[in-house]
């Protein structure tokens, strides 16, 4: 297990995906991909706030969220590298994971109400559902 592909959004509920692939990592010495994808397709709805659009494009934070990943690995003595694209998270994820070789996805749950989860899917349901790679789902 050389390449392992983790997904993040920079919720606080997915920190405990970072611990796992850190102890992976470090059990079969592989590199760490710390992977982010824009959703370019969700639309804010009435109820966000006005600073949605700006915040949502904003690259230099995405890019400050993932170096601090990085960094976060290599500190602990693992091999890590990021990767930022625009697009469909559920999509670009799959393609990354069958495309890139890894052999690993590490991804996290962040608990959808059922409703909720129902009307809308998940990114990471989506995932499981069509990734051809092995996946590790963190609840």
């Amino acid at each position: 297990m050389k390449k392992i592909l983790l997904p993040v959004d920079g919720s606080p509920g997915c920190q405990q995906a970072l611990a796992i692939a850190e102890d992976i990592a470090k059990k079969f010495d592989s590199t760490i991909i710390v992977f982010y994808v824009f959703d370019l397709y969700r639309i804010p709805n009435e109820l966000e706030y006005a600073g949605y659009i700006e915040k949502m494009y904003d690259t230099d934070s995405k890019k400050e969220f993932l170096e601090k990943t990085v960094k976060y690995f290599q500190e602990r003595g693992v091999k890590a590298e990021s990767k930022l694209i625009k697009g469909d998270p559920p999509s670009d994820i799959i393609d990354e994971a069958d495309k890139g070789e890894y052999d690993l996805v590490i991804m996290c749950s962040r608990g959808m109400s059922p409703g909720k989860r129902f009307l809308l899917g998940s990114v990471t349901s989506k995932v499981v559902h069509h990734v051809k790679t092995p996946i590790l789902v963190i609840k």
